[in-house]
């Protein structure tokens, strides 16, 4: 078990506390802090078997499934690296992403909100990576169910560009879009019109 008792967390939300690995540099431990949340008079098998880990094994399944197609947009995506017991709970081991500043890599949150209404520039630009890494997202095949702006960063160990940290797989009871080419494509065009509008622009 990795003893997390002396460590302060680098980064806290609602659903997680992430540590950095305290014997790996380029590693992070991100463990859980919500409760698992049951809405359904019988629960789903996930829900039953791994209560509030479950998204975990959506995101581990979904990065298996890219390995396995060998696609090189699996470069979007930090690596998963497996699961380890802490002192504080179960926790998923990732690739720790940073930014030029050595720190914890910024969020595509953090970025947009930094940018000045007035820089159209700015925010085309930015609008147009995140457009970039949805396209590569859409030919790799890789779904990315929860994709927000906090779920995506931009990292120096991958040159800069914006990658996906958090939200791998489909929530849903039945992904079509993990069988269905046309329904993962409707899928990746949702949220490129989302998200564009989070910038005031139209999809590209």
């Amino acid at each position: 078990m990795i003893d997390l008792s002396d460590l302060s967390p680098l980064r806290e939300s609602r659903n997680y506390k992430i540590f950095q690995h305290p014997e790996l540099e380029d590693a992070l431990l991100k463990v859980r802090v919500d409760e698992a949340v049951r809405d359904h008079f019988i629960p789903r098998y996930a829900e039953w078997r791994y209560g509030n880990l479950r998204q975990w094994n959506r995101e581990a399944n979904e990065y298996l499934a890219a390995l396995h197609r060998g696609c090189p947009e699996i470069e979007r995506l930090a690596q998963f690296m497996g699961y380890a017991p802490t002192s504080v709970g179960p926790a998923m081991v990732v690739e720790k992403m940073t930014g030029s500043d050595g720190d914890l890599a910024p969020t595509l949150h953090a970025e947009r909100v930094a940018l000045d209404k007035k820089d159209q520039e700015g925010r085309q630009r930015l609008h147009d990576e995140l457009m970039d890494l949805l396209d590569d997202l859409k030919r790799g095949q890789i779904i990315v169910g929860d994709l927000s702006f906090e779920n995506v960063v931009r990292a120096q160990e991958r040159g800069g560009k914006l990658t996906v940290i958090d939200g791998l797989g489909e929530r849903v009871m039945f992904p079509l879009a993990l069988f269905s080419t046309f329904a993962f494509e409707k899928s990746i065009e949702r949220r490129r019109a989302r998200m564009s509008k989070g910038f005031g622009l139209q999809a590209s």
